[in-house]
């Protein structure tokens, strides 16, 4: 399998790969531990009745669920990170595209194949119900 770099591309203009590898490089850090957090709290939100979960949110959420602080500051990240990790969130769980709601980017418009993407550089054994964020969308009625 291949390794993501794990580095941040400091003062490089990010190419739509570059972003897509430094999620992949934020899953793979402690995976699967870390990408279960954000799955677990996404979904926890969902059941709470949370009408929408935005980057800013998780934080917030991270605490109200009684995560101990060292694990809520991994929720604190940019919005190049969480345009990923969003995508990612609906591929894995289409349901949460009843509160996860992402806007068409530049990484959608270069063609990148996610799943691919995150076969090769996160786990390969990861099973997708959404080909794409927006498939996940349309599943639950939701205009990508």
């Amino acid at each position: 399998m291949a390794e993501a770099c794990k580095q941040l591309y400091d003062g490089v203009l990010r190419t739509p790969a570059m972003r897509v590898e430094e999620g992949c490089a934020w899953i793979a850090e402690d995976y699967p531990k870390k990408w279960l957090r954000l799955v677990n709290l996404c979904e926890w939100a969902k059941d709470q009745g949370w009408p929408r979960i935005r980057r800013g949110d998780l934080y917030v959420l991270a605490t109200q669920k009684g995560m101990p602080i060292t694990l809520c500051r991994e929720f604190r990240f940019d919005n190049n990170l969480w345009s990923v990790l969003s995508r990612y969130l609906l591929m894995f769980r289409p349901e949460l595209a009843t509160v996860i709601f992402p806007k068409t980017a530049e990484i959608d418009k270069a063609a990148i194949d996610y799943e691919d993407f995150w076969h090769d550089h996160v786990a390969r054994n990861t099973f997708f119900p959404a080909r794409t964020w927006q498939d996940a969308a349309k599943q639950y009625g939701v205009s990508a």
